[in-house]
């Protein structure tokens, strides 16, 4: 009977012993947890907002080899640099190498390009207010035979800077070549959230010059306007736009300015500059 009563003393005993030890492991555990979680969540930039991938496009050896146009110098920036004249919501903003957004400026309706059915558009960001027109673009271009995907959206500052390091890293750090076709920060029109990077299944998805032969492209070329989408750098007006001939590249204007622009025979460049005198 003593022999029994002892044994229960000493299991009572190693609880009263362990119980504690084994609290203080949880909180510790449970505090390096939490710790973890804020150092992960501090080093996360916007990620609801910008899920922007870097993507490969063909090497590009020369400048001068990229261009139609006589300008052997249109890839420069300008010596001075002034602020956008327009807010950065505003359809007719104009954002090119002289004139560039502040870091501050991201759209507030950015929402899944995916909203729109158009394919890989889970994986992008764009402004509410081009959702119901993209939207009829993807039905009326499936209803005739035309795949269409997207390959980049929207773009913050921070991705800018990014993706413009990036670039100068895989160039040698030659800065003319990379000018000639990525947009320094602040300078590029992604960070509107109303232009789109277009691909199609012809190609794999692919980003880069190729997407010029799709039927996709031809599509586009004949057809975007009607639903306010215009080309920014359309072949042999390098000296006017400062970047390389990009197929895929088209910012959104909304449907009465698109058409004003084709109706006009002027470049998407040129007609900007004379909305923001």
């Amino acid at each position: 009977m003593h022999m029994k009563k002892g044994i229960l003393y000493f299991l009572l005993l190693l609880l009263i012993l362990f119980i504690p030890a084994k609290t203080v492991d949880l909180i510790v555990d449970k505090e390096e947890i939490n710790e973890k979680e804020e150092k992960e969540i501090e080093w996360v930039e916007n990620p609801s907002k910008d899920s922007t991938k870097i993507l490969e496009t063909p090497k590009v050896i020369k400048p001068l080899n990229t261009s139609t146009s006589t300008d052997s110098n249109w890839w420069e920036y300008p010596k001075d640099i002034y602020p956008t004249k327009r807010n950065g919501n505003d359809l007719l903003v104009l954002v090119n190498k002289q004139y560039k957004l502040p870091s501050t400026y991201a759209p507030s309706d950015l929402v899944k390009a995916s909203n729109s059915g158009i394919r890989r558009g889970e994986d992008y960001y764009l402004r509410n207010i081009i959702i119901p027109d993209l939207t009829r673009m993807v039905i009326d271009s499936k209803a005739e035979g035309i795949d269409l995907s997207i390959v980049s959206g929207y773009r913050s500052y921070q991705t800018q800077v990014n993706t413009y390091n990036y670039w100068l890293s895989k160039n040698d750090n030659n800065v003319a070549l990379v000018d000639t076709f990525s947009a320094r920060p602040g300078h590029s029109q992604h960070q509107l959230g109303t232009v789109i990077d277009f691909s199609s299944n012809e190609i794999g998805d692919r980003l880069g010059d190729e997407f010029a032969n799709t039927k996709a492209s031809k599509w586009l070329i004949a057809n975007a306007y009607k639903y306010g989408f215009v080309l920014s750098f359309p072949k042999g007006s390098e000296s006017i736009t400062g970047y390389k001939f990009e197929s895929w590249h088209y910012r959104y204007v909304g449907v009465q300015y698109a058409r004003e622009v084709a109706d006009s025979g002027q470049i998407l460049e040129l007609y900007l500059r004379g909305n923001n005198p």
